[in-house]
């Protein structure tokens, strides 16, 4: 065999088996950054200051307005910029510019921002509100995450709307995507080193830019996954089709009403859904509850 020929032969061999290496480990990281996303993650150290007593009643801060907490369960808290108090999240209360939010285990904060975009934080989770600040059709947006998962419903405007972490940036387009932060995967056989951002969008049109600390951006496209690590480059997205809708449902699934010992239909108030409920089961008195 010539040995032109015997070379062209071994370089596209080599050249296969490096496209096979490389498919294997873009299905093998999808996989990884979707358990990543589902996971709930308890971090090493308290997520709020230790230095910070706890208020008896809420104060607002001197900051621009930057939204309403709609919805809470469990414990959640908030803390206002240049502030040395933490104040217990109520339904209702106002959020503003440089708040930072911060919720306990198996606990959940629904935000509507002014920028009329909605924020589902999960539990364990500490995010700041740089700014919120909706200029006629052009938004002004930015936000820390530094620990948890967050879904946001961006509605699509003209602005900047921009999500920083410990290990990268992402800019959003909208409309659909969820971020989660904690401590990196351990590789096989080694520690995990530094924390990891994964981003999961979900239908089109939604798509977000996701950048680490160096090197270029990708582009996260609908019904997509990516992450960066701890002094990384952004890897590339990969499509992971349906299972980006069930990751996102999980994040924010709502808990269900109470078990019933008789069948009912849910009534509806002002303050929300309301489901009979059974103070004492062996005598059948019942009273509603209503909420969110």
């Amino acid at each position: 065999m010539p040995t032109h020929i015997s070379c062209i032969i071994k370089s596209f061999m080599i050249g296969m088996l490096l496209l096979l290496a490389t498919s294997g480990f873009a299905a093998d990281s999808s996989n990884v950054l979707l358990q990543f996303m589902e996971t709930e993650y308890t971090p090493v150290l308290s997520l709020l200051p230790t230095s910070m007593p706890l208020a008896d009643s809420f104060k607002p801060s001197n900051q621009p307005f930057a939204g309403t907490i709609i919805s809470f369960s469990g414990a959640a808290y908030v803390y206002h910029k240049n502030d040395n108090i933490v104040y217990t999240i109520k339904k209702n209360i106002p959020v503003f510019s440089g708040d930072t939010l911060v919720t306990g285990k198996k606990s959940r904060v629904i935000v509507q921002m002014s920028d009329e975009s909605i924020l589902t934080l999960t539990s364990q989770t500490k995010l700041t509100i740089d700014r919120s600040l909706p200029r006629m059709k052009v938004r002004d947006t930015a936000l820390q995450l530094f620990f948890g998962k967050v879904r946001a419903l961006v509605k699509k405007l003209s602005g900047e709307y921009t999500v920083r972490t410990p290990t990268g940036s992402i800019g959003v387009r909208g409309t659909d995507f969820a971020i989660a932060v904690a401590s990196a995967p351990p590789p096989k056989r080694q520690a995990a080193t530094g924390l990891l951002t994964a981003v999961l969008t979900g239908k089109s049109p939604s798509t977000v830019e996701l950048a680490g600390q160096f090197g270029p951006s990708v582009t996260v496209k609908p019904l997509s996954v990516a992450g960066v690590g701890m002094g990384e480059k952004a890897q590339e997205a990969a499509y992971v089709g349906a299972a980006a809708l069930s990751v996102l449902e999980k994040i924010t699934e709502q808990p269900s009403p109470p078990a019933l010992p008789v069948k009912s239909v849910p009534s509806v108030s002002a303050s929300g859904p309301c489901w009979p409920f059974a103070s004492k089961p062996e005598k059948l008195q019942y009273f509603k509850v209503c909420g969110p």
